[in-house]
């Protein structure tokens, strides 16, 4: 475990985990979102998912968005691709587009 004074230990109070249910829990979408911050500040691992449970594709994930291995990357219907990151807000904020079209169209 991380000591207290360590600057690159997870900040509880500002790491996310949150899960939404945007047609309800039976219509089987889900939005996961995780987010760590440090201690000091700087962002350090990041997971957007919208979940589509009757989608075979990639265990269900339609479009994600996170920092694992390394790089940036989005998950988009079962493809792979890297991402240019700006700024966690603006990544946000398009995985916030998408999800909606997702909900209003049934494709992003």
């Amino acid at each position: 475990m991380a000591k207290k004074s360590d600057p690159a230990a997870v900040d509880p109070s500002r790491s996310v985990r949150d899960v939404f249910y945007p047609k309800g829990r039976k219509r089987g979408l889900i939005v996961r979102i995780q987010v760590d911050y440090s201690r000091a500040g700087k962002l350090l691992r990041y997971s957007l998912s919208l979940i589509d449970l009757s989608s075979s594709l990639d265990n269900g994930r339609v479009v994600g968005y996170d920092n694992a291995h390394e790089q940036h990357h989005r998950h988009y219907f079962g493809r792979l691709d890297r991402v240019e990151f700006e700024s966690y807000e603006k990544l946000e904020g398009q995985f916030e587009a998408q999800v909606r079209q997702y909900l209003e169209t049934g494709t992003c």
